[in-house]
């Protein structure tokens, strides 16, 4: 995990026309860290770009703490994994290694969606 921007041009699932409205990262060493996209797209682009995450190997169900779509994805270690959160044309992106981000991306949502 070497990113250490805010994540512009970063390769990940997001809906068609989504745009960057913010990135940052977190990095300890060459493999410990966090990164948090969170992008804004139309309403129908993002529930399209939920649907076709199952084909990528996303688990996806309505989560009642987000009032929302939460979709996760094991990484290849035991301590990876990536995470979404779409509601509303919002589209909240957060891949972890070697950390526990849930309570981290639990907090995020809370303050876009109170």
């Amino acid at each position: 995990m070497t990113l250490q921007s805010n994540g512009e041009g970063f390769v990940r699932p997001a809906p068609d026309g989504a745009t960057l409205a913010l990135g940052c990262d977190w990095i300890v060493g060459d493999a410990t860290g966090m990164l948090l996209l969170i992008s804004i797209a139309t309403a129908e682009a993002v529930t399209a770009a939920v649907a076709d995450l199952p084909a990528q190997g996303y688990t996806c169900q309505v989560s009642d703490d987000f009032g929302a779509e939460f979709c996760v994805l094991p990484g290849q270690g035991t301590d990876t994994e990536e995470m979404i959160v779409a509601r509303d044309g919002v589209w909240i992106y957060l891949s972890t290694v070697n950390r526990n981000g849930r309570a981290f991306l639990s907090e995020i949502v809370e303050s876009i969606f109170g």
